[in-house]
C-alpha cells in the first residue's frame, strides 16, 4: 500500500480521551487513510516521530484572527504552538456585515487594517480563501456588528423593525457559513442590548443551526448575575451556549465567584441546557484600552465619545466613574500595542507609569490614547488568580482557547503571550507539572471537544477519513516559552505541525506552507 505521507513510530493520542497507543499514520489527499501498523506500506514522504506523541491539531475555538489573518496569513502565532484550526468573530465583533453608513464605526469597532471589500460573511470568507492561509479558519457573526449595521452606536432599545433587520442579517450570516452568533455584552454597541433583543436575534441560531458564544456583560462584581443572564438567554432561545473565557476579574470575589458560577453551569447542564465554556490559562486578560471607559460615553460612536471628552463637565463625569471602577486597579493595566511611532515608548508600560511620565492621571492617559489612536490601542490587565484558573480548567466541559490573534514573530507591539503559547502552557504547566488531568484528557479538551462543539465531523480526531491536522510533540521538552516581556516566540517541544496533510512547521520554524481550509458551517 502506498500513501502520500506516512508518520511512523507514533504514540497516538486520538483526541477522544482514550488511552494513548503506538502506531503509524498513513495520509493521502490530505486525509488520514490508515492508523496502525504500516510497516509494509510505503509513503511518497515519510517522517519518523521517534516515539513522540502525535495528536490532532489543536482547535482554538475563541480567537480574533478575523482582523489579523489577512495580514499574517502564515499565522506563526497559531501554527508554532500547534493550532491548526481556529474560530474567529468572537465577543460580538466580526468584520461583517458591512454597510456604507456605518463603515467607519465598524472599522473602529473591529480594529486592524481590513480593506472591507465585502459586505457579508460569504465575501469575507471568499477573500480569505483567495489569500490562502496556514490554518483552517471559520467565523462567527458578531451580534455587536449586526447591531451596528442596523443602529450604529445608538444606545436606544431596538424597535420591532430594527430587531427584524438584525435577525435577517443573522440568518444571512448563518446561511453563508457562519458557525453561530457571538455577543460582547461588555462592549458598546452590544452592551446597549437587552435580553429580549438577544433572544429574538438568537432565534436565527435555533432555526438555522450553530452556537451562541458570549463575552458576558460583567466578569467582575456581577459575574454570577452575568452567568445567570447567559444561561437564561440561551435556555429561552433554545440554543447551545459557549461561555467565552470564563474567569473572575474581581479580587474580593476570587476563590468564591467561580465556585458559584460553575455550580450554576452544572445545574443548567443537569436540566438539559447545552452549555460549555472556554478559558485561557493566564492570570492577565487582554482587550482594547477603551474598555476602561464607561460604555455610555460611546453613544454615537468614537466621534460621540471624543465630543464628550472635549466637554469639561462630561469628561469629569466619565473620569469619576472610570476612577471609581478602577480603585486599586489602574496599576494592573499595561499598554500592549498602538499604532503611532511617536508613542511606541508606551508599549509594555502601565497607564500609571505613562501618566507619571506625562503628568497625567491614569484615566486621562486612557482617554487621550483612545482619542489620539482612534481606538486602535490594546491593553493587558492583570486581574485573576491561579486557584480560579485551575478550578475552571479541571471541569470536563471547559476547553482551552487563546482569545488571541494570528501574528508573525516580527509583528509590532508586545501582545499577550496567550497569542503564542496557550496550548503548550496547558500541556506543560497544568497537565505535566500541576497534574490537573491526564495527557489524554488534556488533548481531548483541545481537539475532540471543540470539534464536537462546532459539529466538525472530519476534524479533531485521529481516525480514518479525518483531515490530517496533526501535531508531533515531545511532552517532556514541551514549554510555553512566550512571556509577557518577550511574547513573540515559538514553543519548545512542538516538533512538527501538519495541516491537511502538509508539513507546515518543524522545530519552531514555519516552512511557508499555506494548506489551510476556509471552513463554512454546514459544508
Amino acid at each position: 500500500m502506498r500513501y502520500d505521507v506516512i508518520i511512523r513510530e507514533c504514540r497516538i493520542l486520538d483526541g477522544s480521551g482514550a488511552p494513548c497507543f503506538p502506531g503509524d499514520i498513513g495520509i493521502s489527499s490530505g486525509k488520514i487513510q490508515a492508523v496502525g501498523d504500516l510497516s509494509q506500506a510505503h509513503g511518497e514522504q515519510e517522517y519518523c516521530a521517534q516515539g513522540r506523541y502525535v495528536s490532532p491539531g489543536f482547535l482554538d475555538i475563541h480567537t480574533h484572527s478575523d482582523k489579523t489573518l489577512p495580514e499574517y496569513t502564515r499565522a506563526e502565532s497559531r501554527i508554532l504552538q500547534g493550532i491548526t484550526t481556529e474560530l474567529g468573530g468572537n465577543c460580538g465583533i466580526s468584520p461583517f456585515p458591512v454597510v456604507p453608513e456605518h463603515l467607519e464605526d465598524l472599522r473602529s469597532y473591529e480594529g486592524g487594517n481590513l480593506p472591507y471589500t465585502w459586505d457579508s460573511v460569504r465575501g469575507y470568507l471568499d477573500y480569505l480563501e483567495g489569500l490562502g492561509t496556514s490554518t483552517n479558519f471559520g467565523c462567527l457573526a458578531g451580534h455587536g456588528s449586526l447591531r451596528m449595521a442596523v443602529m450604529g452606536y445608538s444606545d436606544q432599545k431596538a424597535d420591532s423593525r430594527q430587531l427584524a433587520r438584525m435577525r435577517r442579517l443573522a440568518v444571512q450570516a448563518l446561511e453563508e457559513g457562519a458557525f453561530g452568533i457571538s455577543s460582547g455584552l461588555i462592549y458598546p454597541p452590544g452592551s446597549y442590548s437587552d435580553r429580549e433583543e438577544m433572544v429574538y436575534v438568537l432565534g436565527a441560531v435555533r432555526e438555522h443551526g450553530g452556537i451562541y458564544t458570549t463575552h458576558m456583560r460583567n466578569e467582575r462584581q456581577l459575574l454570577t448575575a452575568s452567568v445567570e443572564e447567559a444561561l437564561a438567554v440561551a435556555e429561552q432561545a433554545g440554543v447551545p451556549l459557549q461561555i467565552s473565557h470564563h474567569k473572575s476579574l474581581h479580587e474580593p470575589l476570587h476563590r468564591i465567584a467561580v465556585r458559584e458560577t460553575t455550580a450554576m453551569i452544572e445545574a443548567a447542564r443537569a436540566r438539559g441546557v447545552d452549555v460549555t465554556c472556554d478559558q485561557y490559562p493566564y492570570s492577565a486578560s487582554a482587550t482594547v484600552l477603551s474598555s476602561d471607559i464607561p460604555a455610555w460615553g460611546f453613544e454615537g460612536g468614537l466621534d460621540g465619545l471624543i465630543g464628550r471628552l472635549h466637554d469639561p463637565e462630561t469628561r469629569r463625569k466619565l473620569k469619576d466613574e472610570a476612577d471609581q471602577r478602577h480603585i486599586g486597579r489602574w496599576h494592573n493595566i499595561y499598554v500592549s500595542a498602538l499604532q503611532s511611532p511617536s508613542r511606541q515608548w508606551m508599549v509594555g508600560k502601565s497607564v500609571v507609569d505613562i501618566g507619571a511620565a506625562l503628568g497625567k492621571s491614569p484615566a486621562d492617559v486612557v482617554f487621550d490614547l483612545v482619542e489620539e489612536e482612534r481606538n486602535q490601542v490594546s491593553e493587558i490587565d492583570f486581574g485573576m488568580c491561579e486557584e480560579d484558573i485551575e478550578w475552571i480548567m479541571q471541569k470536563p466541559y471547559v476547553m482551552p482557547a487563546s482569545d488571541g490573534e494570528a501574528y508573525s514573530l516580527t509583528a509590532p507591539g508586545q501582545p499577550h503571550p496567550r497569542n503564542f503559547g496557550t496550548f503548550p502552557r496547558v500541556l506543560a504547566h497544568y497537565c505535566r507539572e500541576r497534574g490537573l488531568f491526564s495527557l489524554e484528557e488534556a488533548i481531548r479538551k483541545m481537539t475532540g471537544l471543540p470539534a464536537w462543539r462546532l459539529r466538525l465531523k472530519d476534524r479533531g480526531l485521529i481516525r480514518r477519513g479525518m483531515w490530517a491536522d496533526l501535531v508531533v510533540f515531545d511532552f517532556d521538552r514541551l514549554a510555553s516559552d512566550p512571556t509577557y516581556e518577550d511574547p513573540k516566540r515559538p514553543c519548545s517541544g512542538i516538533h512538527q505541525v501538519f495541516v491537511n496533510g502538509v508539513l507546515t512547521a518543524q522545530d519552531g520554524v514555519h516552512l511557508g506552507a499555506k494548506a489551510g481550509h476556509i471552513l463554512r458551517a454546514g459544508s
